[in-house]
């Protein structure tokens, strides 16, 4: 199946020439292993829509990142770093096209977040400053992930996994939007680490399933089984 990658993209805004979008190399093989082939989608290219059409793809899927703008889930600019309108505006896109069209997809760390915010939730903007939890979320130290859906407990064979973690950024269940069901929680603070639409087949989850992670075989199964349609 090909699917439109969304790319990270890092603007110069008084040399726009030499600004450049990217895509960290470890999606690609992790993409692979899910019989995926992936379909880079630049962060300033017009009618994507019609690019969307041309190409043909099966679903999306959402990287990591930087912080998704404030703006667009009500708040001001407290702790949001690393801002780009056009990604931000190419990710909004590529959900409602994924969306009006039935496709599946696939948030990963920044890309929960997009999608969370793109259903009317929110975001806590800088967990260490505003929760003070005892878990280092930014450090990539892997942590206990609590699983609540049995559906995802029957299909991982499991209640619980250890992942890595690399974000300052996150969901809290105030901030859940009414469209999503949480299904792993952080064990040590509550922050939510991975979700279902109630109705449409999207999944993210806030760990990064691409990196170097003790979560890596029980992944690949959530995110083949979700593919498959196993939690439709």
């Amino acid at each position: 199946m090909k699917f439109a990658v969304s790319i990270s993209t890092e603007p110069n805004a008084e040399q726009p020439e030499r600004g450049f979008d990217f895509l960290r190399y470890p999606y690609v093989p992790f993409l692979q292993k899910l019989d995926l082939w992936p379909v880079l989608i630049p962060n300033h290219l017009s009618g994507l829509r019609d690019y969307l059409a041309a190409l043909d793809v099966d679903g999306v899927v959402l990287t990591g990142g930087g912080d998704v703008a404030p703006e667009r889930y009500g708040q001001p600019n407290t702790a949001t770093r690393e801002i780009t309108p056009a990604r931000d505006e190419t990710e909004t896109t590529l959900l409602d096209w994924a969306v009006e069209h039935q496709r599946p997809v696939i948030g990963i760390c920044r890309g929960i977040q997009v999608i969370n915010v793109f259903f009317s939730g929110g975001l806590i903007q800088d967990i260490p400053s505003q929760l003070h939890s005892p878990i280092h979320h930014g450090g990539g130290d892997p942590h206990l992930v609590r699983l609540t859906d049995p559906r995802v407990q029957a299909a991982l064979g499991v209640a619980e996994m250890r992942v890595n973690t690399h974000h300052h950024q996150g969901i809290t269940p105030d901030l859940l939007a009414p469209a999503l069901t949480a299904f792993a929680f952080c064990a040590e603070d509550g922050i939510i680490e991975a979700v279902l639409h109630r109705e449409q087949p999207i999944l993210g989850v806030q760990w990064h399933p691409e990196r170097p992670t003790p979560s890596h075989d029980d992944d690949l199964r959530l995110f083949r089984h979700f593919l498959q349609g196993g939690f439709a």
